[in-house]
């Protein structure tokens, strides 16, 4: 008796890599889900991190009842610099890796096409696949942790620059006067209002002997001070309104250069939620108060905070396999 074709939809495997954790997504041919999984990134050594994407991958395929034979493609978010054309990891700080050629390697290890990219601009694509955002052609995810990058579609596509580095916008510099950022120069976006530097105001103003509620907290984090400006402290409070307005100013010069019909803010820092955000829009509500064309351009229901429960990252690296597997398919004749 011959045996039946296998008729199950072949699988994508999304993968958000990050400096503490590995989520992977699973999704059918139809894009409905079939499993999830998170596991802590390794970092003993750059080999010991690509073990583990592939553990994390494995595991990720059991929870969706399925094996490796079940796998078409993977789409994997890096945090660094990533050369999508070859695969290789320019520069991943976080992960300690430098020239590591992880695409081909997690495909030989797999046995199926692997295709990279940098995570923040992976979750502005994968911010198409969220109802609200399906329908926008002109967006920008802005990622606010450790460090500040943005991910542009326009035109309904993603948008890479030159050379594969648009939306470095944590490096505009938004006060030339500022503290001296990782990249050489001063008053950069990322210096002024990446978790670190917001952390480090909140030690500032200990050290300084302000009366404040961050003493109790060690060490001194971002989140901290947002949970205590929440609490009414004032000198948290400060420092979120002082964050809020430059971000505000580098939200204003995004639009302004490309027009976007939406923003979305995410990452670790925008995770505080309100005492993060309205210290933003109350300084966009300024700006419209002073200028039409920022009353024209620059309304409040332009910008959203990323909803808490939808991984940007792993759906846009599932849009990032099936895009791959697609153009692989019309290479080799099959589609």
């Amino acid at each position: 008796m011959s045996q039946l074709p296998n008729t199950r939809p072949e699988l994508l495997a999304g993968v958000d890599v990050g400096g503490t954790k590995i989520a992977v997504l699973v999704v059918d041919g139809q894009g409905q889900v079939c499993g999830h999984t998170s596991t802590p990134t390794p970092l003993n050594s750059p080999e010991s991190t690509l073990d583990g994407i592939v553990t994390a991958i494995r595991r990720g395929l059991v929870a969706a009842h399925a094996s490796l034979s079940d796998l078409g493609a993977v789409g994997v978010g890096i945090p660094g610099r990533v050369d999508t054309q070859t695969g290789v990891v320019r520069l991943a700080v976080n992960l300690r890796w430098q020239e590591m050629p992880a695409g081909a390697q997690l495909g030989a290890a797999l046995g199926v096409p692997c295709f990279l990219e940098n995570d923040v601009r992976l979750g502005a694509l994968g911010l198409q696949r969220h109802p609200d955002y399906a329908h926008i052609q002109d967006l920008a995810y802005i990622s606010i942790g450790t460090g500040i990058a943005a991910g542009l579609i326009l035109n309904g596509r993603l948008y890479r620059g030159a050379h594969g580095m648009a939306g470095e916008v944590g490096h505009m510099i938004i006060d030339p006067a500022g503290p001296r950022c990782a990249c050489g120069l001063h008053g950069c976006l990322e210096a002024l209002t990446a978790g670190p530097a917001i952390a480090r105001l909140g030690q500032q103003a200990i050290t300084a002997g302000a009366d404040t509620q961050l003493r109790h907290y060690q060490p001194v984090t971002a989140a901290a001070v947002y949970q205590a400006a929440r609490a009414g402290d004032a000198v948290a409070q400060a420092i979120a309104t002082q964050t809020g307005r430059y971000l505000a100013y580098a939200l204003q010069q995004l639009v302004m250069a490309y027009d976007m019909e939406r923003v979305v803010v995410g990452g670790g820092v925008a995770r505080a939620g309100d005492p993060f955000l309205q210290p933003i829009l109350e300084e966009l509500a300024r700006l419209r108060q002073d200028s039409a064309l920022a009353r024209e351009l620059l309304p409040a229901e332009k910008f959203h905070l990323l909803p808490p429960d939808f991984d940007a990252g792993t759906w846009g690296a599932v849009a990032l396999a099936s895009q791959g597997l697609r153009r692989t398919s019309h290479a080799i004749g099959v589609i």
